[in-house]
């Protein structure tokens, strides 16, 4: 279901907003968790965790702003 070697980063939000990146021996034991027992990766999550999960973030790209020129056009959210 997941290629776990391809996932490098995961990012939990909680419902109390605050956020926890995961550790690669986390995200792989999560990913293999998640394959194991056929569920996504957020639902897997869901029922670990001890705090609740708002939602998950997968393989978030890096932030970068809309520039033309010297100006910061529309500078976008992080995620």
């Amino acid at each position: 279901m997941y290629k776990c070697n391809e996932i490098k980063t995961i990012r939990v939000r909680y419902m109390d907003n605050t956020i926890r990146d995961l550790n690669p021996d986390e995200i792989k034991s999560i990913c293999e968790l998640a394959n194991k027992n056929n569920d996504s990766i957020e639902r897997t999550l869901k029922k670990i965790e001890s705090k609740e999960v708002r939602y998950v973030e997968i393989n978030i790209p890096e932030y970068q702003p809309e520039v033309h020129g010297d100006e910061i056009v529309k500078p976008r959210p992080p995620y």
